[in-house]
C-alpha cells in the first residue's frame, strides 16, 4: 500500500509541475515530464481531432501561445489517479487564467473544465503520455487563443 502512495504522489507532483512550468514558462523542465510523443486532446475547446505530436511540437505550440501573452495562472483541483503497474491514468479539474492586456476582445480569459491524463513509467520517474481537456464553461474573451496567435 505505501508503494501504491508512492507513486500516486509521483504523478501528483508530475502534474503539479506541468501547471507552474506552464505558468511560469519553463519549457525545458516541461519538456521532460512528457514522453518523447504525446496524444493531446484539446477538441472539446478547439475543435479539429485529437493530435499524436512529438513532445518538442506540441510544447512548441504552447509556447507561442503563453510567450504571446502576459500571463496565466493554472488552479488544478485535487488528483483521481489510478495505477496500474507502469502505467496510470489522472483526472483532475481545472480552472486557468489567461491575461493579455493588448487583446482586441479583452484582457482576461477564464477556462475552467476537466483534465484526464495517462501517464508511463519510464526510466527516471513517471512522464504524460496523453493529456485531455474537456471545457466545463469559460468567461471573458474567449477568442483569447486566437488573438495571442494572430
Amino acid at each position: 500500500m505505501t508503494e501504491d502512495r508512492n507513486e500516486a504522489q509521483a504523478i501528483q507532483n508530475v502534474i503539479a509541475r506541468v501547471a507552474h512550468h506552464i505558468d511560469r514558462r519553463r519549457w525545458t523542465e516541461l519538456r521532460g515530464l512528457y514522453t518523447d510523443v504525446v496524444v493531446n486532446d484539446f477538441t472539446s475547446l478547439l475543435g479539429g481531432e485529437p493530435q499524436l505530436q512529438k513532445v518538442d511540437d506540441l510544447l512548441a505550440g504552447w509556447r507561442k501561445f503563453h510567450e504571446a501573452i502576459d500571463g496565466s495562472q493554472h488552479f488544478l483541483g485535487p488528483l483521481d489517479i489510478e495505477v496500474r503497474g507502469k502505467q496510470a491514468s489522472a483526472e483532475c479539474h481545472v480552472r486557468a487564467y489567461h491575461q493579455f492586456a493588448r487583446a482586441p476582445g479583452g484582457a482576461e480569459w477564464m477556462v475552467a473544465g476537466h483534465y484526464r491524463y495517462e501517464l508511463s513509467r519510464e526510466e527516471g520517474g513517471w512522464r504524460i503520455s496523453k493529456v485531455r481537456f474537456e471545457i466545463a464553461y469559460q468567461t471573458g474573451n474567449t477568442n483569447m487563443f486566437q488573438e495571442a496567435l494572430a
